[in-house]
């Protein structure tokens, strides 16, 4: 939308140079009555209820996008804490073993 403005702009301006002080005068008249017919417009969309409520289920899919994040976080937290324990015992085990024999030896 801007780049339009913009070029719509670029152009008026290209054009102006070319024409009578009268006609620019009204060129420059219609390209401020554009420029407030755009802000409006966007004014309009942005307070339009569509608007608030895509706004607002944006931050609710963000809210349950954290939630899943932190209990998948969660899980993979304790079955880190698990496999670690389960290590640690088996490598208990092993060094356990390891003393009996070389006692027994």
């Amino acid at each position: 939308m801007r780049t339009f403005a913009v070029i719509a702009a670029v152009g008026l301006s290209l054009t102006l140079a070319a024409c009578s002080k009268p006609t620019q005068d009204k060129a420059g008249e219609d390209l401020k009555a554009m420029g407030s017919d755009a802000a409006a417009a966007a004014k309009d969309v942005a307070n339009a209820p569509a608007a608030k409520a895509l706004g607002s289920d944006i931050k609710q899919g963000a809210s349950e996008a954290a939630a899943k994040t932190k209990d998948v976080a969660d899980k993979a937290g304790e079955e880190i804490k698990e496999g670690a324990k389960a290590a640690g015992d088996k490598t208990d085990a092993a060094l356990n073993k390891a003393k009996d024999d070389a006692q027994k030896k």
